[in-house]
C-alpha cells in the first residue's frame, strides 16, 4: 500500500519538496533536467521555478553552473534528522530515559552518516514550536522528524501539517507513525515473575497522567487486561483495589503534571503507612522506574524489607531503562524489566528512513518489549 501523499500549504513549498525529492533520487553529482523540462514537468512558470531553485541553492541542495546546468550537491545524499523534545523533558530531576534516548539518537545518526539536530517543542509567538524548528522546516534544512515530546500538545498537531515525515514516541495513536514502550508486556511479565516467586496479592502501579488508561467510555485498557490475564494464568484473583488509583487512570494526560517519583512516594504511604498490614500486597508491579524510586524511599523509611528472599515483606517487579542510574543499588532486591533506549531510537530511525524513501513501513506502530534481567 502506497503511503498517502503529504499535503502542502503553498505551491512554492510543494515545488521545493518535489525538487528536493528529485535531487535525492538522482543522487549527488547528477544534473537536473533543463529549466524548460522542469517547467513542463511541474506545470510552473520558469520564473517560479527559478525562484525555487535559487532557494534550494541557498540551502545547499543544488548548485547552478552557468552554461552547464543545475547539479545535485552532496547534501542530497544525506538525511537531516531532527529530534523534538519538551524543555522540561531534559530538566533536572527527570527520568533519564529521554537523555538516554538523545544519546542513542545521536549515535545512530552518526553511524548512518545523517545530520542530526535537537529542537524544542515549546511555543513561540506565532507557532507552537521553537522558532529554530519552524525556520528549519520552512527552509527544508531537515528531512524528517523524530518526536519525543508531549503527544497531546499543539506542537504535534502543527508538525503533522508541515509535510515532513514524522515518527513519534507515543502511547496514544495521534501520530500516523509511532514507536511505543510496550507497558502491557511489562505488566504481564512482572506479574508472572512475582507469581513464580510465590506472591499471592500482586498490585499494579502506573503513574497517572502519562496517557496510560482507558479511552473515554471504555471500562478497561491494554495494560490492565494484560495484568488480569497473567493473574488468571497463575490462578490468582484479580482485585481492583490492588491497582493504585485505578479510577483516575485515563489515556488523557493530567493537566498539571505530578512527577512520577512523587506518585511513588504517595502510593507507598497511602498503602503501607495508612492501611493495616493485612491489606498490604505482597508483590508490586510498577510500570515506571521513577515511581519505583519514590516508593523505595518510603519503604526504607517504614522498615519494609523489599527483596526476592522468602523472608522479604514485599517483592517488586519494576520497569527500568538500560544504563539508567535511577535504581542503582537496588538491583539485587528488585525484579527488573528492562528497556533499551537503543532499541527505541533504532526503531524510530528505521521507520523514519523508510518514510524518507517514500515507502510504507511494515506496521505504523512498533512496540518495544521489555527484557527480564536475571
Amino acid at each position: 500500500m502506497a503511503r498517502k501523499p503529504l499535503a502542502y500549504t503553498t505551491k512554492t513549498q510543494a515545488l521545493s519538496a518535489h525538487l528536493i525529492k528529485m535531487a535525492r533520487q538522482l543522487g549527488p553529482g547528477a544534473r537536473l533536467p533543463t529549466m524548460a523540462q522542469l517547467a513542463e514537468e511541474t506545470g510552473t512558470s520558469v520564473m517560479t521555478l527559478n525562484r525555487a531553485l535559487s532557494e534550494l541553492e541557498a540551502q545547499g541542495w543544488v548548485v547552478r553552473r552557468q552554461g552547464s546546468g543545475t547539479y545535485v550537491t552532496e547534501r542530497a545524499g544525506q538525511n537531516a534528522v531532527g529530534l523534538v523534545y519538551d524543555r522540561e523533558g531534559l530538566g533536572f530531576g527527570e527520568s533519564p530515559f529521554r537523555s538516554l534516548l538523545l544519546h542513542e539518537a545521536q549515535r545512530r545518526a552518526e553511524e548512518g552518516g545523517e545530520r542530526f539536530s535537537v529542537f524544542l517543542a515549546e511555543p513561540s509567538q506565532n507557532v507552537p514550536v521553537h522558532p529554530d524548528l519552524a525556520e528549519a522546516i520552512k527552509t527544508r534544512r531537515i528531512s524528517g522528524l523524530l518526536y519525543a515530546a508531549n503527544s497531546r500538545s499543539k506542537a504535534l498537531g502543527w508538525l503533522l501539517k508541515q509535510n515532513l515525515p514524522l515518527v513519534a514516541l507515543a502511547y496514544a495513536p495521534l501520530a500516523p507513525y509511532r514507536v511505543r514502550i510496550h507497558h502491557a508486556q511489562t505488566a504481564a511479565m512482572g506479574t508472572r515473575e512475582l507469581l513464580r516467586q510465590g506472591c499471592k496479592r500482586i498490585a499494579l502501579w502506573m503513574p497517572v497522567g502519562v496517557g496510560l488508561g482507558p479511552t473515554e467510555g471504555a471500562s478497561s485498557f491494554e495494560e490492565l487486561d494484560a495484568y488480569k490475564a497473567a493473574l488468571k494464568e497463575g490462578g490468582a484473583t484479580y482485585d481492583p483495589a490492588l491497582v493504585y488509583r485505578l479510577s483516575d487512570m485515563s489515556d488523557e494526560p493530567a493537566t498539571e503534571r505530578v512527577r512520577n517519583r512523587e506518585q511513588g512516594l504517595a502510593a507507598a504511604r497511602a498503602i503501607f503507612e495508612s492501611q493495616g498490614k493485612g491489606s498490604w500486597p505482597d508483590g508490586v508491579v510498577c510500570l515506571d522506574d521513577d515511581m519505583t524510586r519514590g516508593a523505595l524511599a518510603t519503604w526504607l523509611h517504614l522498615g519494609i524489607k523489599v527483596g526476592k528472599e522468602s523472608d522479604a515483606t514485599l517483592k517488586v517487579a519494576s520497569h527500568t531503562n538500560k544504563n539508567s542510574d535511577l535504581l542503582w543499588g537496588f538491583e539485587e532486591s528488585l525484579t527488573l524489566l528492562e528497556f533499551d533506549p537503543a532499541d527505541v531510537a533504532g526503531a524510530m530511525f528505521s521507520m523514519l528512513e523508510t518514510l524518507l524513501r517514500d515507502e510504507e513501513p511494515e506496521s505504523p506502530v512498533v512496540s518495544i518489549a521489555p527484557r527480564l534481567v536475571s
